[in-house]
């Protein structure tokens, strides 16, 4: 114990007397373990730490598949069979996610992201509340009292934290209910709700929907004993003998269960953040390479040292323990710095991603596995930058330095091979992280510069529920969004408004195309397009003009008058040079049971606005736009774009004004510019592409010193030897490229091997791309020329200082 004591302390003597050393070892190891350090809370909160109950990996979501691998959720009547013939799962929940207006409480209504759940949803997860109680049996029973849990954070913002609104009555979706309880802080299950109600309040409309609509969310936890197999095994028996009793709806539909968070996750998102780690444990990597080499060349000063200790009867396991004792208390100190930078990467990141609906469970908090993750990573950097310099140092020729000074203590054979090793790995391991880095950029500027095909500016967007008590007919719900439209389009600072089921880039429905007059296609697979039911104005929301024919008018959609405008993309594809105008066509639900709408003209043709797939698909998708009373399922939802004549902040109040005027109830709620809703879309692209562009620049940072330094030590280290190839007459182009030959070899070694590298790391993030292959021969070239001009002038600085040595000089260098 004494003798670790007393290295520790000559340990910390040493750092201090090369504080120069010290410093910029520091700084490259901070980076690369604060790097690692904040990369992994972000891994152990999204991807290892899980729900926050008990045996999270018991709870399964369960949905059904069909024939064709397309995922669907569960109608409330599949879902009950399926409850009551299971036997592997302890219980089962069933949720239907939307929003919930609340209002009537001498306040403005708002509208807040709630959930009808079954009553055991909460004790399946083992969550109560923290104020009265939660769901109990009786909540599940038709006719029951309508109750309503809220969050912490509802409570506290809306109602400021008052006790007494346990009790309470108020109204939800424009239904008297009382509130039973308040959930704890931070509960939010299962995606962020604020509001919770009872499946039984569940509105008719819904409710009384047939087996083919499966629009909810189940999930359960598995019975004692029963393995993941054993509960698939009885969903797929349960589900044929449902597809015998019910041909029209179920026939080659079948349940499945899959944990929890690997259904929500999905493989993109696991991807993208073991990428992530990937990349930062490679920056880790080139910092060890870079100080291990800070390390070697260090060595020439420690030379005699070690061989007078070694002279003392020092043994080699002596001072390969005290070089890694010095190594270890190296890493530690950059680890604390490191933790310190981890944690501004952690905040920003946090802030970049606050509005994209990052589930509650996921906080990027430090917690005893990332203490863990840190400590292992402080240790084995020290081990790996410290531990090929230790040998080498411990194998000193004490003869040799003793009688010669030191001046070859290091210079050997042995001290280059190692150091030309070290820069080759920095070399490949900074051009496979350039390339992921270019990747995402890539994708991040095509994304950017992508032509949305309609203007952005001055369009304001928000969204509105409709109450199915409020508005329980289809033509109560057709009344209102007419209503709507009508309303605000009499607004002077508005150029134009109306309502949709989904904003452009926002989704929509799919549904099978049939051209009155064709045969089927030839493949015999049916033409896919995206539907879209809208208000009379869309088009002037949008600021586009129509290429041939017109919009609708305030009159069409009713049945016998049913009409339809295609994008230029539909009509390239289906119609190619034929004049669209006129033509039928008939849209068919896109669903096992699906149901066929009347014949609709085609009296407009659109420019293109993508809907499905967004900016992220390489071609767009062909849109038919109809009018609200044509869809034969009125929305429960609605957007509503809106463009102002001149900028559209201001005109939120006076939207507000004018929408409670037509109901009170009603709130405007995600009201953001349509450019807001396009960076919203690039997020992922923008935030893990700068994250890469970050590492990346740390890399070719570290890795330009590292190579700088290695040539301008190898000068020093080959001084006498330039002084002799000068006094014999060598030029200096001949001695530049003397010392530029050894950079140039390590460059392309690193180089050939860093581009197979590339390659794969562009296949690794295919899925992550946008517009943009794993090959882009763009991308490659660019990171190649990068790195190949870094690395060349990082050579190139030192080569110039060689030849301007002072033959004499040189000749007298020790």
């Amino acid at each position: 114990m004494q003798s670790i004591l007393q290295d520790v302390r000559f340990a910390a003597r040493r750092l201090v007397k090369d504080r120069w050393f010290t410093l910029a070892a520091i700084a490259a190891l901070a980076l690369g373990i604060g790097a690692n350090s904040a990369v992994f809370t972000m891994v152990n909160a999204v991807l290892l730490r899980g729900l926050p109950f008990d045996e999270p990996d018991r709870i399964m979501m369960i949905d059904w598949r069909d024939t064709r691998g397309r995922n669907f959720g569960n109608s409330i009547q599949d879902f009950e069979d399926v409850e009551r013939a299971s036997k592997t799962f302890a219980g089962m929940s069933v949720v239907f996610n939307g929003s919930m207006n609340l209002s009537a409480d001498d306040r403005d209504p708002e509208q807040y992201p709630g959930v009808y759940i079954s009553a055991n949803g909460f004790s399946l997860i083992g969550e109560t509340a923290a104020l009265g109680r939660s769901f109990g049996p009786d909540e599940n029973r038709q006719g029951a009292e309508p109750v309503v849990l809220l969050s912490h954070k509802v409570w506290r913002s809306r109602y400021a934290g008052d006790p007494a609104i346990v009790g309470r009555s108020i109204r939800v979706n424009a239904l008297p209910v009382t509130v039973i309880g308040v959930m704890p802080e931070g509960m939010s299950w299962p995606f962020n709700a604020e509001v919770w109600m009872p499946m039984s309040q569940l509105p008719p409309a819904f409710r009384n929907q047939g087996r083919q609509s499966r629009f909810l969310m189940s999930y359960g936890r598995l019975a004692d004993g029963v393995t993941l197999e054993q509960a698939r095994s009885e969903l797929t028996n349960i589900s044929a003998q449902l597809a015998q009793q019910y041909q029209d709806t179920n026939k080659d539909m079948s349940a499945n269960a899959t944990p929890f968070m690997e259904r929500v996750l999905g493989q993109q998102i696991r991807t993208m953040f073991w990428a992530l780690m990937g990349a930062v444990a490679f920056v880790l990597l080139i910092a060890c390479s870079n100080v291990a080499n800070l390390l070697l060349a260090r060595a020439a000063h420690r030379s005699r040292e070690i061989a007078v200790r070694v002279a003392l009867g020092a043994t080699r396991w002596r001072i390969v323990r005290q070089l890694m004792v010095e190594s270890l208390m190296l890493a530690f100190i950059s680890g604390a710095v490191g933790l310190g930078l981890g944690m501004l990467l952690i905040r920003w990141f946090k802030a970049e991603t606050a509005s994209v609906g990052v589930p509650y469970w996921m906080v990027f908090s430090l917690d005893a596995r990332v203490f863990a993750f840190f400590t292992a990573v402080c240790v084995l950097t020290g081990i790996i930058f410290g531990l090929a310099p230790a040998l080498h140092i411990s194998k000193t020729n004490v003869n040799e330095v003793l009688k010669e000074g030191g001046r070859s203590g290091s210079g050997g054979v042995r001290a280059r091979r190692w150091t030309a090793g070290l820069i080759v790995a920095e070399l490949t391991l900074t051009l496979v992280l350039l390339a992921g880095a270019g990747f995402m950029m890539r994708s991040f500027m095509n994304m950017y510069n992508f032509d949305p095909g309609f203007e952005t500016s001055r369009l304001l967007t928000m969204n509105i529920i409709l109450p199915a008590r409020k508005y329980p007919s289809r033509d109560d719900q057709l009344a209102i969004l007419r209503r709507i439209d009508e309303r605000l389009n009499t607004v002077g600072a508005i150029e134009g408004a109306a309502t949709a089921t989904a904003p452009p880039m926002g989704g929509g429905a799919g549904r099978q195309l049939t051209i009155d007059g064709r045969a089927a296609e030839a493949d015999g697979k049916p033409a896919n397009v995206t539907m879209i039911a809208v208000g009379p104005r869309y088009f002037d929301a949008l600021g586009v003009r129509m290429l041939r024919g017109r919009a609708f008018n305030d009159t069409e959609g009713e049945p016998g008058r049913e009409v339809a405008v295609i994008n230029q993309q539909l009509a390239t594809t289906h119609f190619g040079t034929e004049d669209p105008i006129g033509k039928r066509i008939r849209l068919t639900d896109d669903t096992p049971a699906g149901q066929k709408s009347a014949w609709a003209t085609i009296v407009g043709l659109s420019p293109t606005v993508r809907q499905r797939g967004g900016m992220r698909s390489p071609d767009p998708d062909p849109v038919v736009y109809v009018p609200h009373p044509q869809v034969e399922v009125a929305p429960r939802g609605a957007m509503i774009l809106v463009r102002g004549r001149g900028e559209p902040g201001p005109l939120t109040a006076q939207l507000r004004k004018e929408i409670f005027a037509l109901d009170p109830d009603m709130p405007l709620a995600n009201i953001r510019t349509m450019d807001q809703q396009l960076a919203q879309q690039r997020w992922d692209v923008r935030v893990f592409g700068t994250m890469f562009s970050i590492f990346a620049g740390i890399a070719i940072v570290l890795a330009t010193v590292g190579l700088y330094a290695v040539t301008a030590y190898s000068v020093t280290q080959r001084t006498q030897e330039i002084g002799v190839r000068m006094a014999l007459g060598a030029q200096a182009h001949q001695v530049r490229n003397l010392i530029l030959r050894r950079g140039m070899i390590q460059l392309a070694v690193g180089l050939a091997i860093g581009l197979a590298g590339a390659f794969g790391v562009g296949r690794l993030l295919q899925s992550l791309l946008v517009q943009t292959g794993p090959t882009d021969p763009v991308t490659l070239a660019s990171i190649t020329f990068l790195l190949v001009g870094v690395g060349v002038t990082a050579c190139l600085l030192p080569a110039r200082q060689a030849t301007r040595l002072n033959p004499v000089t040189a000749l007298r260098y020790e």
